[in-house]
Order: structure tokens, then C-alpha cells, then sequence
């Protein structure tokens, strides 16, 4: 039956039991997506370049 349901969750013989880092959100029109999890952090993270110039006696 859950795989049925077009919802981000379901609880079968319990309520309010997941882990933190379970993902949560993302379907229908019920928000900006998912949250929480691994994949949930990557909309909130920004890729930087940064580029030392070292001394040149310390060069290899």
C-alpha cells in the first residue's frame, strides 16, 4: 500500500519515529523539496576555489 501513496511519509504501526537524517519533503506541490539527509544539505552548500601561493623555497 505505501508504494502506492504519493506522499514523503508513511508510518505503519507507529508515528513520529525516524531518524534525523531521513530524508523528508519533495512531493506534490508541498515545498521547495527535501530536506535532511545527505542530499538534503547539497541545496545548501556552495563549491569555493581557493588557491594559496606558497613561499618558492618551500616548493618540492
Amino acid at each position: 500500500i505505501s508504494n502506492g501513496i504519493r506522499t514523503g511519509t508513511v508510518y505503519v504501526n507507529c508515528y513520529d519515529v525516524f531518524d534525523s537524517n531521513t530524508p523528508f519533503g519533495g512531493f506534490k506541490d508541498s515545498g521547495i523539496g527535501r530536506e535532511n539527509g545527505e542530499l538534503g544539505l547539497r541545496n545548501y552548500l556552495e563549491h569555493k576555489t581557493v588557491i594559496i601561493k606558497r613561499p618558492e623555497d618551500s616548493m618540492p
